[in-house]
């Protein structure tokens, strides 16, 4: 597989850090890079390490260490990529688990996240070994159900709070990221399709999101500077708001538990 040549320094720096650890198992890319989504001015390079026990605290101090260096000997020119980083560290006995915390490293620094039902699926269906057996060990087949019960969960739960906020809304990234929720999580429960981002931006107006807006998440996506003013910004964000509320509830409503 080949990718851009920022985001394989990298992930050889990554890869060769790593391979000699004795608790390695694999080395799993997955996500946009895989689907041909891949934005160099927003994604994420994501990454999925398959370890055959969970770290403890002396493995965690050492494996930020090791992104430090990673990032470190990348140079300026892939600065910017290096921090597009997110991998997250599994042991294989928890792979299958979504709800299990695991140790990840976000771009700068280790903080815990999940392999979620929809990262398994993902990884599953488009991703690629960087090192280390295919398929990835310890994950097993998801039922559409479970995919659609998953995602109706985070609606009824997280993405419903989040709508509830104010503040957040002022911000571009919160902004793209969660209207481009809508037409993927739309996708999963009508047909359990998961698509990319770049085909969501695309089935915004479905959603009630104006051409303007639509097009000012796609130019951003580009890495198109895109700028408004303070009274612009506040109207957007009371509008994107409204927008991921009605739609929220529409979606949960349509999906409710038999």
């Amino acid at each position: 597989m080949e990718f851009p040549a920022d985001v394989q320094q990298v992930l050889d720096g990554l890869r060769d850090a790593l391979r000699t650890r004795p608790d390695l198992i694999g080395i799993y890319v997955y996500g946009s890079l895989l689907t041909g989504d891949f934005s160099p001015a927003r994604s994420d390079i994501d990454v999925v390490v398959m370890l055959d026990r969970e770290p403890d605290p002396a493995t965690v101090r050492e494996l930020t260490q090791l992104h430090a260096a990673v990032a470190g000997t990348a140079g300026s020119s892939v600065g910017r990529t290096a921090g597009q980083l997110h991998c997250l560290y599994v042991a294989v006995q928890y792979a299958a688990d979504p709800d299990r915390l695991c140790t990840y490293w976000f771009g700068d620094r280790m903080t815990q996240w999940q392999l979620k039902i929809l990262t398994q699926v993902e990884l599953a269906s488009a991703g690629v070994a960087l090192h280390g057996p295919w398929p990835p060990p310890g994950l097993r087949p998801v039922a559409v159900t479970d995919i659609q019960a998953a995602v109706a969960a985070e609606l009824r739960g997280y993405w419903t709070r989040f709508a509830g906020t104010r503040l957040r809304w002022l911000q571009d990234d919160t902004v793209d990221h969660a209207l481009v929720v809508l037409p993927r999580a739309a996708a999963v429960l009508a047909h359990g399709d998961l698509i990319t981002k770049g085909e969501a931006i695309a089935q915004l107006a479905d959603f009630g999101v104006p051409a303007s807006l639509a097009d000012e998440i796609r130019r951003r996506r580009a890495g198109q500077e895109v700028r408004l003013t303070t009274v612009k910004r506040l109207r957007r964000a009371r509008l994107a708001r409204r927008i991921m509320r009605r739609n929220v509830r529409a979606l949960v409503r349509a999906h409710r538990p038999a």
